[in-house]
């Protein structure tokens, strides 16, 4: 694992001079005093940069003694992550207010790096079979990319580089999550905070050597700012996971679970309430009244030159939605990008089943992926009796964790448009549709520009000629 400090945001001034300390805590500590001074912020600035210590004592007062922790926001870094596993990223991915670009094993060919936890490293025997079940996924993987780029070359008329896409695309699903990727992280203080406190409370070593790498990158550059990072008792507790019992009912792959009475008068009623100032209630009951075609004509008024780039206005994040779905951990790699939503999964467990690619069963090699499945879930067992903390590692891009998937319409908008679309990769993409079906069939009026980028045009013709 490598962890590079690849930038930090700093006041101008201190790029140009060789007499200052460059810190991106003299821009917090400035700006936070921007409401109790009568300074412009530019001379603010400037008394930062020539007092770093007492930027710093002004940081460590308005941020953790009176609470303002939003001015540690100001500060921002940009960290290369190299070599952690595919499973470290679900919970270093977890923060929301944080970018990430991640190395992706639909385009990437892999080489077979992987993780070895340091929990196993000194026990001969299960670090012999957990290497021999690995080998055999990264051998399985190359050996279905071939099979499959041969059966894309006879079957499509796709670019050489786009069949190779397609191979790398359903082969990757025999890897382990011990798989090593890379990525960028752009992330502020305050969330950089948290992250490092979720990191040392994961029962993992690998988790906790990122956490000590992170932190000595930016302990000298920002101590003001970065001050709480060990997890209490109760950071720790969310982590743990209970034993499942043996009997368990089957998992439907996506269920909706709650949703409001109204859902499309509900948000008709917001763009009334907002352009005419009428009570929220009375216009929802309103709203109620009307025919169908009058509430389409009401959305259509408000819609009317809305394009596949614009976001949906904030009377659509009225209605909520909360689905249950059962994925893959390729899947789950790409909803779990949606940030804003709130998401809440189960552990990997062998019982939620795995995914096998349509491509596999065509090119005739069900039996090799299953032997992968089924020597992937006996090392599973064996950790899992073990050593607990790392049965994941073992388990594939194909298997599955179940997911509570809480978003409004809004989000969903942008949901669909990414994961819906004709681009996307084809196990979202069924996700999204089974999804957005589920929608359109309790909030109909209003669904209507739920949908892929490539389908967006007619859409916005159905809802303009309706």
């Amino acid at each position: 694992m490598r962890v590079i400090l690849a930038g930090y945001n700093v006041d101008v001034s201190q790029l140009l001079s060789k007499e200052v300390q460059c810190t991106p805590e003299t821009i917090s500590a400035a700006y936070a005093r921007i409401s109790r001074s009568k300074k412009s912020v530019d001379e603010l600035r400037k008394d930062a940069v020539l007092d770093v210590e007492k930027a710093r004592r002004s940081n460590k007062m308005i941020v953790f003694e009176m609470g303002h922790s939003s001015v540690a926001e100001h500060a921002v870094f940009n960290f290369d992550l190299i070599g952690i596993s595919r499973y470290l990223t679900e919970f270093v991915q977890r923060t929301r207010l944080a970018s990430f670009t991640e190395k992706s094993q639909r385009y990437v060919m892999l080489d077979g790096d992987y993780i070895i936890p340091e929990e196993i490293q000194n026990d001969a025997e299960i670090l012999k079979q957990y290497q021999e079940t690995i080998q055999l996924q990264n051998q399985t993987y190359l050996f279905l990319f071939e099979k499959l780029k041969s059966f894309f070359q006879r079957t499509t008329s796709l670019s050489k580089k786009d069949i190779e896409g397609l191979a790398k695309e359903d082969a990757r699903y025999v890897l382990s999550m011990a798989t090593q990727t890379q990525m960028g992280m752009t992330i502020n203080a305050r969330s950089l905070e948290h992250l490092l406190k979720r990191l040392y409370a994961i029962p993992l070593n690998e988790a906790k050597n990122l956490a000590d790498s992170l932190y000595e990158q930016v302990s000298n550059i920002a101590p003001s700012l970065i001050r709480y990072i060990e997890p209490s008792k109760y950071d720790t507790q969310k982590y743990k996971t209970d034993v499942f019992a043996e009997s368990r009912e089957q998992v439907e792959k996506c269920t909706l679970l709650s949703y409001p009475a109204h859902a499309d008068e509900r948000i008709i009623a917001g763009l009334i309430f907002r352009s005419t100032g009428i009570d929220y209630q009375t216009a929802f009951e309103n709203v109620k009244r009307m025919s169908t075609q009058d509430k389409e004509e009401i959305l259509q008024r408000y819609l009317a030159d809305i394009t596949c780039h614009d976001s949906l206005p904030r009377e659509f994040e009225l209605v909520d939605f909360v689905f249950q779905v059962n994925i893959s951990s390729s899947c789950f790699a790409q909803l779990k990008r949606h940030r804003i939503a709130t998401i809440i999964s189960t552990d990997y467990d062998p019982k939620f089943g795995f995914t096998i690619p349509k491509s596999i069963d065509k090119i005739g090699q069900k039996d090799a992926y299953r032997n992968v499945m089924e020597k992937s879930e006996k090392m599973y067992e064996i950790l899992w009796e073990k050593y607990p903390e790392v049965k994941n590692y073992i388990l594939t891009n194909a298997h599955h964790k179940v997911v509570l998937f809480k978003c409004n319409m809004r989000e969903l908008c942008h949901f669909s448009r990414l994961r819906q679309d004709a681009h996307a990769q084809w196990d979202i993409r069924e996700l999204a549709q089974n999804i957005i079906e589920k929608v359109k069939q309790v909030a109909p009026i209003t669904s209507v520009l739920i949908c892929g980028k490539d389908t967006f045009p007619e859409a916005n013709t159905t809802l303009l000629h309706n």
